[in-house]
């Protein structure tokens, strides 16, 4: 483990994002300084700078902790779209300056039509004069509103999905889409007008940001419940009730008590799927649905629970905890719901009782 790399994560998250982390969520404010910043001191895309994939990973959770719009920014920026292009792509100076910030990047999957149903994605891309042209729609985009560069899915003349690099974004119209949680962080409806497009690879290029991805939104989902947990645990210490504070009550004590043992179990998840994704990343895809299904849920229960440790100022928009529980609902259907996941697992039901 760099304790280096994760606690420096750690002290600018505590020092530079929770203080504009308010802003960010009211006023719905995209925070272009703080991504370039973090560029600028090689935190925003570890991976990029020879990071091992579980400290990656650490570091998206100790953002998460603070503020789930800017470690999901992160994750779309150094996970979906960076990633797959230094495997796939040849363009090392865009990589380059994605993970620096210079460029923001998108990446374009879901559909208005057909969201989690990949099968059944209109986007098409046709050869043109040897240049390939996408037109389509795409919904939920995060960083849509401002990326530079997207990494589209579409539809080939053989209606294989590939992946395509789109560089030139005039041929785009961005809409933005209102959300619950995680705002900030530019989401929104883009429509593509034959847009120029470089083929990047195949099906498995999605497929590799998928997983990749996913192992983020795992590491978003702890970040996330360890952030309320903290915040409601203080509050519990100091909050009298009943002649005594919180904490001294065992069925306070019993919330924390349950949500520490899911979070060491998905800690000890992560750090699996980490280790057998760089083994084998096409081999580990159970293990990858099995650790995305298990965080959102442990997440989602635990920042629950740590509202109702907090009573009224859990729910108001006063505390990280409010802002955690808008934010962690996402972590359920982002980047593969719950639903595909199991239908993901139920494929090797076979193999995996004979393994387990």
């Amino acid at each position: 483990m760099d304790e280096l790399l994760i606690s420096t994560v750690s002290d600018f998250a505590r020092r530079e994002i929770l203080r504009v982390a308010d802003k960010i969520d009211r006023d719905d404010f995209y925070p272009r300084d703080l991504i370039s910043k973090m560029g600028e001191l090689g935190i925003l895309d570890p991976l990029h700078h020879g990071a091992e994939l579980l400290d990656s990973m650490l570091c998206l959770e100790e953002i998460a902790k603070v503020s789930g719009s800017v470690a999901l920014i992160q994750d779309v920026q150094g996970e979906l779209v960076n990633a797959p292009l230094r495997r796939y792509g040849r363009d090392n100076d865009l990589t380059e300056k994605i993970a620096e910030g210079k460029i923001l990047g998108s990446f374009a999957l879901s559909e208005p039509c057909c969201g989690s149903d990949t099968s059944a994605m209109r986007s098409t891309a046709r050869k043109v004069n040897g240049t390939w042209k996408i037109d389509g729609e795409k919904m939920w985009i995060t960083q849509g509103l401002y990326a530079n560069v997207f990494l589209v899915a579409a539809k080939n003349d053989e209606g294989k999905i590939s992946a395509f690099l789109v560089r030139d974004t005039r041929c785009m119209e961005r809409e933005k889409i209102e959300v619950q949680g995680n705002r900030g962080t530019g989401t929104a409806r883009i429509r593509m007008n034959e847009c120029e497009g470089e083929l990047i690879g195949g099906w498995e290029v999605i497929k590799y940001a998928l997983a990749i991805g996913r192992i983020a939104i795992s590491a978003i989902s702890l970040g996330l419940a360890l952030g309320a947990m903290e915040e409601a645990y203080n509050w519990a210490k100091e909050r009298q009730a009943f002649g005594k504070r919180l904490m001294e009550h065992e069925g306070i004590a019993w919330l924390f008590s349950d949500s520490i043992a899911e979070l060491e179990s998905v800690k000890a998840l992560l750090d699996a799927t980490c280790n057998a994704f760089t083994k084998d990343w096409k081999r580990a895809e159970p293990l990858i649905s099995s650790l995305k299904l298990i965080s959102s849920g442990v997440a989602n229960r635990v920042v629950d629970r740590m509202v109702q440790v907090m009573g009224g100022m859990g729910y108001a928009k006063l505390t990280r905890v409010e802002r955690a529980y808008r934010d962690v609902r996402l972590t359920r259907i982002g980047e593969g719901t719950d639903e595909v996941q199991r239908i993901i697992l139920s494929r090797h039901i076979e193999d995996l009782v004979h393994e387990l």
